[in-house]
């Protein structure tokens, strides 16, 4: 795809320059030879690339897109294009094209059978393609469309078709383009002529084919005089012909550097090098080709010479490539059979003939008789085996899982190696010897060591499967089992295999991912690597199972688990690189030694026993010693013998001959202990029937009640050794037959009357004194049923089995019976004992609850505990009754036993009664007592509170002691309700015990718990006095009345400091009634004070509210008496007296205000005092107060100003007033003055 992608791109670049032809015309018009060298042409700086503008957008109305895009459909020329194949994806594809003039390339194609398009080259493999190029951002106008684009069509054989389009086309047009000056034009086609000489032969390389380029103005070109430029480039082609001819014929050699070349091979190199020199004496015989070298050497050409030289040689080349392939030829059938055979081992039959043939030809060819070639052909050979060999070994599916067909091959294709190169040196020597004339000196290393080197890798290949049986227990004839060690090192051995084995397959896998392609490839030298990090990892896996193998053989201990362990490792003897068969083999060996000394210590042992004492006589402890000892060796050489995957030794052979030798001395032993047995039977005096004659059953004298069996020990003791001389195969002496054919039914006696005595034994030997007391009436009656055996039938008799089937029968009911008493004993014992773990009373809660949930929750542990004692009850009346039934028919024999039996079990349910009782009460009084040491833990939750003058609690405590007793009294009537055994099992009344109640009532325990419980509610009442004497000493905020609050407040001095010390007592008092707890412990009961401290701190909020009321109103009247003494005065004090005794008046006045302005300034700090504290307390002023405490001062000040002024005025006054006095006095002197001078001018005159 890469090589397409660049001929397209170089076929472009003819297409740029040929629209760059017009511009670089008139540029190069004025260059020659002489103008511009190479050099300087190099040197030629490229023009700087200008800025990028903008991209343009084409603006094309959708009926000028539409006949855009019916250009583009009917300019595409593919094979097989149909109209109908046109679909939505590829216009819009064509669309996208003509409006993005970014994109240069658009091409259209089909991919696989649908027609497709895209920008830019194709990212699959195509046939053809049509491709329409433009300039970038090139925008394409409706007329003018075919005329802008380029476009054209291309084929799958890209390079083929820029030849022929180049070479047809373009190669014409440039050489007749006049607008170039001529020496540009004929440089240019000498470049091109080159490019197409170099574009043939690459093209045709591929192919196989070599192809000399004639131009095709050659065939076109007409007798007469030719240009220099023409022979000049002529012998540029011509001596791009001779490369190419040269090489050709230098080629004479099959190489293939990574692969294994054969005789089939190197045949078809031959008909294929023949194939090529004829195509090139068939073109160097074309009339073209001729016409091209008659030009050169008419012209005198330097390459003409070469050129003659050359086509003779052509033609030396082609008898010779004919010779060869004539000769080569015979080793074709023969060869092709080695692909054909069967196996490797049949391969080897082909071999000499074909070894003869490859002689022959040596000797007889006129040019294939060469060292180096026939080496070369030898080697073929060696590659045709491997190859087979190679073929026939299947890596890939040895790996997977068949080392053994992979060993077998493996093995095989090895001695297929080893065999050809033995034929090779056998009929080399024998060749040599007979043909003297032609030396056989040809390089053996060259010619087999591939095959050595093959070898090594099925080495490889066989250690490889050796390792998959060995480390991965891979085996496809059989599965190989996981190795099983015991003993308490077991497990951690088998772990220890099984990463071993995870190991080698984490290996055998990467092995398979990496290496499995080229293991048997000896061109790829990766594999020695490979195969030495394999062969280091089989090293370390060996290392740690040579540990394994130490450690599990450190752990055996006889000659089975030996053989065991031998047995699961047995694969890893299948290895036969390292040391792991070695190391198997010697464990092999001790196996054999470790067999011999087990044969030396059992006969050790046997010695050692025969000094010892034994349980049965010593003549058949003696037979049946060696016996079992023999049997049992046997076993173990049968096994050893057996186990035919244990690889031979050389200590296998000595410890078999051993133990036979051995067997045999045995056999001895064996026959001589039965002998020394005959003969001591031999000397016993009298019959030995006579010791049958016994009663079969006897009183036992040591124990009393039971009975013993009263057969003759030595009868048993003879009748058993000669069974076991009679199992062991020897014959019974005379004296002891007749008392051995009866030995059955004696042994039938035996074991009844053992079976009889035992069980009626083990009958009385579970019951005491007392109770066999109570059992005696079924005692006297068992015995009065095996009365026969102790007085009447002897062992002589014979087997009376309705005898003995009666007494089992009776004694199995009385056995049953005794089973009955002792299940029922039990299970009243298992209930008493439930009884006293049962607690009538259950504190289910955590912490403190009310009275009520107490008290529930207490009364439905009674209730729920009275149904658990109640079940309990029955139970046991129910045992008691069921054991009663079973004594009915001996009910009258038994009733004292039977009544004071009643009345134990009847005490022991009383005394779990009480003993239950006395956990409920002890619970009880636990829940409610407190050590001085210890911290109260309260129960009952109650609150306090303050009502009509009086502490009050809810519940109180009658309440709670009302309860605590109730519980009490409920514990007493729930015993009271359980009637006492002796009442229920119908005993008689006088027999009959008190009820629980009464038990209950008189119990000491239980009297004592109950004093203590009221003492505990005792102290709980004190506490509660207690408690109520401290909150008491706050009565007085509930008992004072707010009238006598405001007396006392005013009767004080009322200053701030008597204010501001009731506002700090009642916030101290209130907090402190704030920091006590919510809940405090009173002893067993938690008191909840919250209800208490909300109603005295209501009563404080009271008072401390009435407090700040009185502060603030107090206040207030002092500011507005200020204020009102100032205004009034100051409105006194300014008014203007009009006679002297309103001045006098308010000259008083005024001095009586001057003289209390000193005592009214002191007066303003006690009363600013009582504003301070309302601030300080956060007290909110009324508007109009607040504008007075803020204007006090200014007021003050204004008002001692008008003192001022009036103490001014009242000067001015005086002064004025005298004034006007004076004037007054004027006047009335002047009116005094007229009126005295009217009267007297109007007086009488005389």
């Amino acid at each position: 795809m890469a090589f397409f992608i660049y001929q397209v791109s170089l076929f472009f670049w003819f297409l740029k320059i040929r629209k760059m032809a017009s511009s670089s015309a008139v540029e190069d018009e004025h260059l020659t030879d002489s103008d511009l060298t190479d050099d300087e042409e190099r040197s030629v700086e490229p023009r700087q690339e200008e800025l990028r503008p903008e991209t343009p957008k084409p603006s094309y109305s959708d009926e000028e897109l539409h006949q855009l895009v019916g250009y583009i459909q009917r300019m595409s020329v593919l094979s097989c294009l149909d109209h109908r194949d046109w679909h939505e994806r590829t216009l819009d594809i064509i669309r996208r094209w003509l409006l993005e003039v970014h994109e240069p390339l658009l091409t259209i194609y089909y991919d696989k059978d649908a027609l497709s398009a895209c920008l830019g080259i194709p990212t699959t493999c195509v046939s053809d393609l049509s491709y329409f190029r433009r300039e970038p951002n090139e925008i394409f106008s409706v007329d003018g469309f075919h005329d802008e684009v380029n476009f054209g069509t291309l084929t799958s054989d890209v390079d083929g078709c820029l030849m022929e389009l180049l070479d047809r086309l373009y190669a014409p047009y440039f050489r007749n383009y006049l607008e170039w000056n001529a020496t540009l034009r004929n440089r240019f086609c000498f470049s091109l002529d080159r490019f197409l000489a170099f574009l043939t032969g690459m093209h045709h390389q591929i192919s196989g084919v070599a192809v000399l380029y004639v131009p095709f103005v050659i065939k076109e070109m007409a007798a007469g005089p030719v240009d220099r430029q023409l022979v000049r480039s002529l012998e540029g082609i011509a001596l791009y012909w001779t490369t190419q001819i040269r090489t050709l014929l230098g080629d004479d050699t099959l190489t293939v550097p990574h692969d294994l070349a054969t005789v089939r091979d190197e045949f078809e190199f031959w008909e294929y090098r023949y194939e090529v020199i004829q195509g090139i004496n068939d073109q160097l015989a074309q009339s073209d080709v001729q016409k091209v070298l008659l030009l050169l050497h008419n012209a005198n050409s330097v390459h003409s010479p070469q050129m003659d030289c050359l086509i003779e040689r052509a033609k030396q080349e082609l008898l010779k490539s004919l010779s060869n392939i004539k000769y080569l030829h015979l080793l074709i059938e023969p060869c092709s059979k080695i692909d054909e055979a069967a196996s490797p081992a049949d391969l080897t039959k082909l071999l000499p003939r074909i070894i003869h043939l490859i002689r022959f030809i040596w000797l007889n060819s006129d040019y294939y008789n060469t060292t180096r070639l026939i080496t070369g052909l030898f080697r073929n050979l060696s590659n045709q085996i491997i190859r087979f060999c190679t073929n026939q070994t299947k890596v890939e599916e040895i790996l997977s899982g068949k080392p053994r067909f992979g060993i077998k091959i493996c093995n095989a294709a090895i001695d297929c190696c080893l065999a050809y190169r033995g034929i090779y040196d056998k009929i080399s020597k024998d060749l040599a010897q007979k043909q003297t004339q032609l030396a056989w000196d040809l390089d053996e290393g060259l010619i087999f060591n591939h095959i050595d080197a093959f070898v090594e890798r099925l080495n490889d290949v066989i250690d490889i499967c050796e390792s998959m049986i060995v480390f991965g227990r891979l085996d496809e004839n059989g599965s190989i089992p996981k190795p099983a060690f015991g003993g308490t090192c077991g497990e951690e051995l088998e772990k220890i295999a099984e990463s071993v084995e995870h190991q080698f397959l984490g290996t055998l896998n990467h092995l398979q991912d990496t290496s499995q392609a080229y293991i048997l490839n000896v061109h790829r030298s990766d594999w020695y690597k490979d195969v030495g990090n394999f062969r280091r990892s089989m090293q370390k896996l060996e290392e740690t199972v040579q540990r394994l193998i130490f450690n599990v053989f450190q752990h055996v201990s006889n000659v089975e688990e030996t053989l065991e362990a031998l047995q699961a490792m047995l694969f890893f003897s299948y290895r036969q690189r390292g040391t792991l068969r070695k190391t198997y083999l010697k464990e092999t060996s001790k196996l054999w030694r470790m067999f011999s000394k087990e044969m030396d210590d059992t006969s050790r042992k046997l010695l050692e026993e025969r000094r010892q004492e034994s349980w049965l006589s010593k003549n058949v402890s003696t037979a049946l010693s060696y016996r079992i000892n023999l049997e049992r060796l046997t076993w173990l050489r049968d096994r050893l013998k057996n186990a035919e995957w244990l690889p031979p030794v050389k200590e296998s052979s000595p410890a078999l001959v051993k133990f036979d030798s051995l067997r045999h001395e045995f056999q001895k032993e064996i026959r001589q202990a039965y002998e020394d047995w005959v003969v001591k039977c031999c000397g016993v005096s009298g019959d030995l029937c006579q010791r049958l004659d016994r009663y079969l059953i006897v009183r036992s004298k040591k124990f009393k009640g039971l009975l013993e069996c009263n057969i003759d020990p030595s009868v048993l003791e003879l009748c058993e050794q000669a069974q076991h001389f009679e199992r062991m195969g020897f014959a019974i002496p005379n004296t002891l037959k007749k008392l051995y054919e009866r030995f059955d039914v004696i042994r039938s006696l035996y074991n009844g009357i053992i079976h009889l005595a035992l069980s009626h034994n083990r009958i009385l030997s579970v019951l005491s004194e007392r109770e066999r007391k109570l059992f005696r009436p079924l005692t006297q009656a068992c015995d009065r049923q095996l009365a026969p055996g102790i007085f009447k039938i002897t062992y002589e008799s014979e087997l009376n089995e309705e005898y003995f089937e009666d007494g089992k029968e009776f004694i199995a009911e009385f056995q049953e019976l005794v089973h009955i008493f002792k299940r029922a004993n039990r299970g009243v014992a298992r209930s008493c004992e439930k009884i006293c773990d049962t607690c009538l009373l259950h504190f289910a809660f955590s912490g403190s609850v009310d009275m009520s949930v107490f008290q529930q929750q207490l009364s439905s542990r009674l209730s729920s505990s009275f149904d658990i004692l109640r079940s309990y009850y029955s139970k046991i009346v129910e045992l008691l009754s069921a054991f009663s039934r079973q004594f009915q028919s001996v009910e009258d024999e038994m009733s004292v036993e039977w009544i004071a039996y009643v009345n134990d079990m009847d005490d022991m349910l009383a005394s779990s009664l009480m003993t239950s009782a006395r956990g409920s009460l002890t619970k009880l009084y636990e829940a409610l007592h407190c050590d001085e040491d210890m911290e109260s833990a309260p129960v009952i939750v109650l609150e306090s509170d303050v009502k009509d003058g009086e502490i009050v609690f809810s519940p109180d405590m009658n309440a709670i002691a009302d309860m605590i007793n109730g519980i009490v009294d409920s514990i007493r009537s729930m015993l009271d309700q359980f009637p006492r055994l002796g009442y229920k099992l119908k005993l008689p009344k006088k027999q009959q015990r008190q009820g629980f109640a009464c038990v209950f009532r008189e119990d000491q325990e239980c009297s004592e718990l109950m004093r203590s419980i009221q003492a505990e509610i005792g102290i709980q009442r004190e506490a509660i006095a207690k408690y109520e004497s401290v909150w008491n000493q706050h009565r007085v905020l509930w008992e004072t009345t707010e009238e006598e609050f405001r007396q006392r407040i005013q009767s004080s001095s009322r200053t701030a400091g008597v204010f501001e010390g009731g506002i700090e007592h009642y916030s101290a008092l209130a907090d402190d009634v704030i920091f006590e707890d919510a809940i405090t412990n009173v002893y067993f009961i938690l008191v909840n004070q919250n209800a208490l401290k909300t109603t005295i701190l209501d009563w404080i909020e009271k008072w401390q509210a009435l407090n700040i009321k009185m502060l603030l109103d107090h206040a207030s009247n002092l500011m507005r008496a200020t204020y009102r003494y100032m205004r009034r005065n100051e409105r006194n004090v300014l008014k203007v007296p009009r006679t002297i005794r309103e001045t006098v008046a308010a000259k008083q006045l005024l001095e009586q205000l001057l003289k209390e302005v000193p005592l009214k300034q002191s007066a303003f700090s006690p009363m600013l005092e009582l504003f301070v504290l309302l601030h300080k307390y956060q007290v909110q002023l009324t508007e109009k107060t607040h504008q007075q405490v803020m204007g006090l001062e200014s007021a003050w000040l204004h008002y001692l100003q008008v003192l001022g002024e009036a103490d001014e005025m009242l000067d001015n006054e005086d002064s004025e007033t005298k004034l006007e006095l004076a004037k007054h006095g004027e006047k009335f002197k002047l009116i005094l003055k007229e009126f005295l001078e009217d009267f007297y001018s109007k007086l009488p005159k005389k």
